[in-house]
């Protein structure tokens, strides 16, 4: 790009302030059974995306406490339906588990598209295009064929999960595209799946090493023992992989997304490292254990800020030159059902 200026996000916000909206939306949500959670949600948000800056000027958060509790209680109606139909009818049960497979598509995009038209910059909304048609061949077409492809499949799903939140996402009327492809996503569960298989390395060599010691004439008590060791050494390597490989997918997925979306003139620079990532996790998992939970806030603000300092937009020296397009409504139904249900939309 000729005459581009490089803007490196900032996040602003500290721990100890975030500390304060973290305890009063905890207490005004137990004081009102679960009510003010909606409250909670929007003033978390707007308070992230209010201290997330790019060119010295915040993003907006604009979603309405009562557009989130209206779909917060849909979610939670399905929710309720679904488990009071697993005790009394079975059978019924299944039926909806398959009815919210079929209707994960429509949550998919309903997510994406509140998210996006609940997202400003410069008074102008970003939104999601993308269909529901599309999202079905995505999110249950491919996933189908998870278990035929015994996993294989899986780098090609991540690659086109992402192409279609960054094809599809559009800022006032510039639409996005994203330039990548599914070789790099390889890579990066291919790392994975060597990392998963550790701790079962680790476990097998004890098995290999009792069967050396029984061959020996080691007791089998020892010989057992030795087992044991392994196996929890196994166990515990197996915990700890947890956190390193969503560490490095997390880190490598976000560097794919941005790196390769443009925005009309504008384009991304995201580096983060899983290193730095697996740092912040599990300094931030020991703190929050150590601190009985008070530590939150701050791992929170951690994580933001880290992710912020590591994006730079590429663009020309006036951001504000988009044209604003009239945005339509939307509801939150659709992202209540995916929080709700723990679905990792996002990616990042």
């Amino acid at each position: 790009m000729s005459d581009t200026k490089r803007y490196p996000m900032q996040f602003t916000g500290t721990g100890g302030e975030y500390f304060v909206i973290w305890i009063v939306n905890i207490a005004l949500t137990l004081l009102t059974l679960g009510i003010y959670s909606a409250w909670a949600k929007v003033r978390t948000l707007r308070w992230f995306y209010g201290h997330t800056l790019l060119d010295d000027r915040a993003f907006s958060y604009l979603a309405s406490p009562i557009q989130v509790l209206k779909g917060r209680l849909i979610a939670l109606a399905a929710l309720v339906t679904y488990y009071a139909t697993s005790y009394f009818a079975p059978s019924l049960a299944g039926l909806l588990l398959i009815a919210f497979f079929i209707a994960l598509p429509w949550i998919v995009v309903s997510s994406l598209r509140f998210h996006a038209r609940m997202s400003a910059y410069r008074g102008l909304r970003f939104d999601f295009t993308g269909t529901v048609g599309e999202a079905a061949r995505i999110y249950i077409g491919l996933q189908l064929l998870l278990i035929p492809t015994l996993g294989l499949i899986l780098p090609y799903l991540a690659y086109r999960q992402v192409k279609f939140i960054a094809s599809h996402t559009v800022y006032g009327q510039t639409a996005a595209r994203y330039r990548g492809t599914a070789r790099p996503f390889v890579g990066v569960y291919l790392l994975s799946f060597v990392l998963i298989l550790l701790p079962i390395a680790v476990i097998a060599y004890g098995a290999y090493q009792m069967y050396v010691m029984r061959a020996a004439g080691v007791p089998p008590e020892a010989a057992t023992a030795a087992l044991g060791g392994f196996m929890l050494a196994g166990m515990i390597l197996f915990y700890l992989m947890i956190p390193v490989i969503s560490a490095v997918v997390m880190a490598r997925t976000a560097n794919l997304l941005y790196n390769a979306t443009e925005l009309g003139p504008v384009g991304f620079a995201s580096g983060q490292r899983a290193r730095d990532l697996i740092w912040i996790y599990l300094s931030n998992l020991v703190l929050i254990a150590l601190t009985l939970g008070i530590f939150i806030p701050w791992a929170k603000v951690r994580l933001a800020r880290y992710r912020a300092g590591r994006l730079t937009v590429v663009g020309p020296a006036d951001l504000g030159q988009f044209a604003a397009g009239q945005q339509q409504s939307s509801t939150a139904t659709g992202a209540e059902m995916a929080d709700l249900f723990d679905l990792n939309i996002a990616l990042t």
